[in-house]
């Protein structure tokens, strides 16, 4: 792809979504939604940043020595003496063990895993980790490649990491939100706290409910003194942390330091692992059939792929690598849907439109934006034209890694009732809802472990494979392995390579021939 391309991809993928863009820029026209400026107007500012989450009991965290220990938990190669061979699947048992040595008696510690091969290849694969709900585990790796092979495994957070960052989750308005309601005759302006749940410390007379049941959508702030519920204008997210860390022990806290955070485990392997060529001929990536489009029989258990030279092998369906030409041919004549921005594009050369588009409420943006810009995806899903050369993109997860699971899941079941109706509706269009991604942990901080781990995001992941497995209406653009075995940085905003290499799997399944 040129750099045109690349930039384009990347710059509408940093809302966290996948998106499709052309390359050449300078034939699109953006019609941006621009709220109209408002004149001044009397303010009235309750002290709404003192109603902080409704906090749920603490528990009486374990000492230390009895969290799993990296420095103590083992990894064996089961079937070490073998000869393993490309397409063989590599098993690895991880026996975590506490600070004593002592092996545990329970699971939930949450592992990263991943195989590297050729280094100037850039060879690597995710592992598939499977708890046993006994303080072990198995690791199993598909060999992709022959040479040698290293194991790496890095346990993100101990089981007892993992129970916070659980209950935490579980706890309701964790963040701040202010949202203003502007009076457009009488020129007044309050602010007020708003809440992605019902808050249960102040009556329903003096909360507004915003929701939309249909949606599955719910918002509720103070109610203003002197406006109405509906004259709510522009929302935005304050950064107010104290009563979120005070949700946490000083016990629980150090489970969020090292040596109990991202650490890796020592494999103990003085011989690498050798994997020799295959009896039988292996199938290449182009033997595989082509990507389904309109069914997710194709998210199977197990890994789903590897990385080298830069590109990313589904082990599942022939994934093409799609050059701006490529691009061209498959977009032409089609209609793009992108919940990401209040933006929408056409480019009548190839006779291609793109409408971009942010979900609802829970948004964490502290610039203001306009509350009824906003809709649901369930509801645009209603409102679109579609068949078959209409592509719809979806993706909802890097917003509510904050929130209660019930709410992503709530949002998932009527998005999935919506795309249901728009296939009865228009049948054959192109709809796909993709899962998280790992992100950046830098510094260490415990604010962006409670809210942005890697453990809640996947949480989120599991919910869409489950919801939408078998479902035949929609595809699942599963990318969370993609990222686990990255060569780049971790970044909710994936680099470059990452970007195109989701936009092949997007594009080999709109247009798989």
């Amino acid at each position: 792809m040129d750099r045109r391309w690349k930039f384009a991809v990347l710059l509408v993928l940093s809302a966290g979504w996948i998106i499709l863009i052309t390359p050449m820029m300078t034939t699109w026209y953006f019609h941006g939604k621009t709220p109209t400026p408002m004149p001044k107007r009397r303010v009235f500012v309750t002290n709404g940043t003192t109603l902080g989450p409704a906090i749920l009991g603490k528990v009486n965290p374990p000492s230390l020595d009895q969290v799993t220990c990296p420095n103590k938990t083992k990894i064996v190669v089961l079937n070490r003496d073998r000869l393993f061979r490309q397409g063989d699947v590599l098993e690895v048992r991880v026996t975590a063990r506490d600070a004593e040595g002592r092996p545990k008696t329970h699971g939930g510690d949450f592992f990263r895993a991943r195989l590297i091969g050729n280094l100037t290849l850039q060879e690597s694969s995710a592992g598939q980790v499977t708890d046993h709900s006994n303080g072990s585990y198995t690791v199993q790796f598909p060999l992709y490649w022959v040479g040698d092979v290293s194991v790496w495994i890095q346990l993100v957070h101990p089981s007892k990491a993992v129970e916070v960052l659980q209950r935490v989750r579980q706890v309701p308005n964790k963040r701040t939100f202010h949202c203003t309601f502007v009076g457009v005759k009488t020129g007044v302006t309050e602010e007020r706290q708003c809440f992605s749940a019902p808050y249960p410390n102040l009556p329903l007379h003096q909360q507004c409910d915003l929701s939309k049941a249909d949606a599955n959508g719910t918002w509720f702030c103070e109610r203003p003194e002197k406006l109405p519920c509906n004259s709510i204008s522009m929302c935005r997210f304050i950064f107010n942390n104290a009563k979120l860390l005070d949700l946490v022990s000083q016990e629980e806290k150090k489970f969020f330091k090292k040596p109990y955070l991202e650490e890796e485990l020592e494999a103990n392997l003085s011989v690498p692992i050798r994997v020799h060529p295959p009896a039988v001929r292996m199938p290449s990536p182009a033997d595989l059939p082509a990507c389904p489009g309109n069914e997710s029989a194709s998210l199977t258990p197990g890994t789903q792929g590897h990385w080298s030279r830069g590109v990313w092998k589904s082990s599942i369906c022939n994934v093409q690598v799609f050059k701006t030409t490529d691009v061209q041919r498959c977009l032409a004549n089609k209609t793009v849907y992108l919940h990401v921005v209040l933006k929408s594009a056409s480019n009548t050369e190839w006779n291609v439109a793109a409408h971009f588009r942010f979900h609802h409420v829970p948004i964490e943006k502290q610039l203001p934006y306009p509350f009824f810009n906003l809709s649901y995806a369930a509801d645009q899903l209603d409102a679109i034209q579609g068949g078959p050369n209409t592509v719809v993109v979806l993706s909802l997860w890097a917003h509510f890694t904050e929130e209660p699971l019930d709410m992503i899941r709530s949002r998932l079941h009527a998005i999935r009732h919506a795309i249901h109706r728009l296939q009865r509706r228009d049948p054959g269009t192109h709809v796909f809802i993709r899962t998280g991604t790992t992100r950046e942990h830098t510094g260490q901080s415990l604010i962006h472990y409670l809210l942005g781990s890697d453990w809640l995001a996947y949480q989120i992941t599991e919910e869409i494979r489950d919801i939408f497995r078998e479902d035949p209406d929609v595809v699942v653009l599963d990318f969370w392995d993609m990222t686990v075995c990255q060569w780049g940085r971790d970044n909710v905003h994936p680099d470059q390579t990452v970007v195109d290499n989701e936009i092949n799997m997007l594009l080999s399944r709109v247009c798989p021939k």
